[in-house]
């Protein structure tokens, strides 16, 4: 048998359309993202790509059993290992891809594929006319698949379809632990100069696949059914789903108070959704006007001592409250500090800023600095008003307040601010189910509208001590008859 002519996107469309198409449920026009992915992954320049697309988009057709199909058969690829969230799930597509070269008699005869050495639910051996013989492995994500080698040769390829579920995702130590397989096991059996390709959905913003779309060493994209959950524009595969098929869709997740899930998993973004903890609307701008509204500061402090890279961090949201009891956010401070290094952050932003009050939880961090804290403030007669509150395990319920507040449109951000972006980011991300990667800047901004509950806003509080003095004064005088108009002068 001559040597086959190189894979292609327009070759693999080609050979889907005459050899696969008979496997297909509905067959519909080729979107155009599969287009782009097959010439993603096709491109021998590209070592590793991923790809993010919604539930039902045909991702397992067009990318593990059409692509798998196709690069063993054209001999693009000699030692293929499929990955999957389940051993089960692997069997299930390797047994797929397996029925074609046991029983589809076009492909076999066009391809001179004469036997299959090894035909078992885990691992497939096919030998051709010429004698050239091809290898599909498949795995459980997790499972053991160091010093994988077959005549002598690890893996050239690596297919993982869908390897996260949710179990994988609930935790942030359970991400990281799954993280570290992908990265220092399942990467490390490909051979030098092999090909990695990921798809799947996109399960939590701190999942292998949403990690995966932002290095830099990974060729990614990211696909949504439409462009956003309440806009059906831009719709990815019309062909197959019609914005009415679309809202249909949708409906039913959101009749089943779960229109997250939706988000999730057909706009690749559990974030934009209408019941989101936070929704992208509600961070509204600060006017110029009212960045000069006379204001009572305060800071929400969420505490944590530790200097490691991976741990919690302290954070200070400093805010104020207007005679109109609307909450500004101007500014934001978060950092992995030890104690002495958050005492001295409390004194940097009250020598900037002056709050009237810091909110903080009466937890066992505060405990462990109080002592210091107090020494501190008698040592520079500095003396902060500390108010310890209830402390709220429960991160959602912790965040009721902020989250009514934002609702109803009484919260303000100094969005032009440099620390600001980071913020709504973080904000945005917090579920209030999945644990979120970071959310220190949620749980402070949280703690000053918690504390910031119990405190009207009286407009002598945003008085200067001189001009209380004078109110007083004036006061006075009007009480004793001194003050007002003078009969002689009319002065």
């Amino acid at each position: 048998m001559k040597a086959p002519p190189p894979l292609t996107a327009e070759l693999l469309e080609a050979f889907s359309g005459v050899y696969l198409a008979h496997r297909y449920d509905e067959l519909a026009a080729t979107p155009e993202f599969h287009r782009e992915c097959w010439r993603r992954y096709c491109d021998a320049r590209i070592p590793a790509a991923a790809t993010a697309a919604p539930r039902k988009h045909a991702k397992t057709t067009a990318l593990t059993h059409d692509f798998v199909t196709a690069a063993v058969a054209f001999r693009w690829a000699e030692f293929v290992l499929l990955l999957g969230s389940s051993e089960d799930l692997a069997k299930e597509n390797l047994g797929d891809i397996a029925d074609e070269f046991r029983g589809n008699e076009d492909l076999r005869r066009d391809f001179g594929i004469a036997k299959l050495v090894v035909d078992q639910s885990t691992d497939l051996i096919v030998e051709c006319t010429d004698g050239h013989q091809f290898r599909i492995l498949a795995r459980g994500a997790e499972q053991k698949i160091r010093g994988l080698k077959w005549h002598g040769k690890r893996p050239g390829l690596i297919i993982a379809d869908d390897i996260e579920e949710d179990e994988q995702v609930a935790s942030r130590d359970r991400r990281i632990k799954f993280r570290r397989w992908f990265m220092r096991a399942a990467i490390q059996a490909l051979r030098k100069g092999g090909y990695v390709r990921v798809h799947g959905t996109v399960m939590h913003d701190d999942s292998l696949l949403a990690n995966l779309l932002k290095n830099k060493s990974w060729n990614a994209r990211l696909y949504k059914a439409h462009r956003a959950f309440d806009d059906f524009h831009d719709i990815l595969w019309p062909e197959m789903f019609d914005e009415q098929a679309l809202r249909t869709i949708r409906k039913g997740f959101i009749d089943a108070n779960d229109a997250e899930g939706y988000a999730q998993e057909y706009l690749n973004d559990p974030r934009d959704s209408s019941d989101a903890y936070l929704r992208r609307e509600w961070f509204q701008p600060m006017s110029e006007d009212e960045r000069a509204l006379p204001k009572l500061g305060a800071v929400g402090v969420d505490l944590a001592i530790s200097k490691a890279d991976r741990a919690n961090r302290t954070s200070f949201s400093v805010g104020g409250k207007d005679l109109s009891n609307e909450l500004f956010f101007v500014d934001q401070a978060v950092g992995r500090w030890d104690g002495l290094e958050i005492i001295e952050q409390f004194f940097a932003l009250h020598e900037t800023h002056h709050p009237e009050v810091y909110f903080v939880e009466d937890g066992v961090i505060w405990k462990s600095i109080v002592t210091m804290m107090n020494a501190e403030m008698a040592r520079r007669e500095i003396f902060l008003n500390i108010v310890p509150i209830w402390p709220v395990k429960d991160k959602a319920a912790r965040g009721r307040s902020l989250q009514a507040r934002m609702r109803a449109g009484r919260c303000k951000f100094d969005k032009e601010a440099e620390w600001y972006p980071a913020f709504e980011d973080e904000l945005l991300r917090f579920t209030g189910n999945a644990e979120a990667t970071l959310d220190d800047q949620f749980d402070s901004a949280a703690i000053l509208s918690r504390g910031l509950e119990t405190y009207s806003v009286e407009q002598e509080d945003l008085m200067s001590d001189d001009d209380l003095a004078f109110e007083r004064e004036s006061a006075r005088l009007r009480a004793s008859g001194g003050g007002g108009r003078s009969t002689v002068t009319g002065y």
